[in-house]
């Protein structure tokens, strides 16, 4: 069974048909998607930004990462699930589209970016917690983390706007 069999299938469902025709559900799922995306990736910002050196350089890393920590979880959990009923009503849209092939490598490059970070660099976090500058490594990856969720977003603009 193909990925594009599933897909047709999946567009054939009540579940699928249910949210695309709804003249209510399809925007409530569509407005908690932007309003978690927000939650999640605002705070994840934050953490980005202390780490790069932008913002809150006298807050410890640990603090700003250990007290926007559960928006971003609860957030991002939002947002997956918010996604994936965006997904279950248009799947067919998103198979063709190149926006939404796009979006999902650049998530799984995120979640590589977030594992490499807490595998490596954040458990050394005690030598520099306290500093204005942070390693090289802790930067790249709040630039990398930065960057890549700012393409996130623009690709799921693309997949509403651009795919047929």
């Amino acid at each position: 069974m193909s990925i594009l069999s599933v897909c047709e299938w999946l567009q054939q469902t009540s579940a699928s048909t249910g949210i695309r025709e709804s003249v209510w559900v399809f925007p409530i799922i569509e407005s908690t998607h932007l309003m978690s995306l927000a939650a999640s990736v605002g705070t994840i910002a934050f953490v980005d930004l202390r780490l790069i050196g932008a913002a809150m350089r006298r807050q410890p890393v640990t603090d700003v990462i250990e007290q926007l920590q559960p928006w971003a979880l609860g957030g991002f959990a939002m947002m997956f699930l918010s996604g994936g009923l965006l997904f279950l009503s248009e799947p067919l849209k998103c198979y063709h589209s190149a926006f939404f092939q796009a979006k999902l490598i650049l998530l799984a490059l995120l979640g590589l970016n977030a594992l490499l970070f807490h595998v490596n660099v954040y458990r050394r976090v005690a030598a520099w917690n306290k500093s204005a500058d942070v390693p090289l490594p802790a930067r790249l990856a709040g630039y990398v983390s930065l960057t890549l969720w700012m393409s996130v977003i623009v690709l799921g603009r693309g997949i509403a706007y651009f795919s047929h």
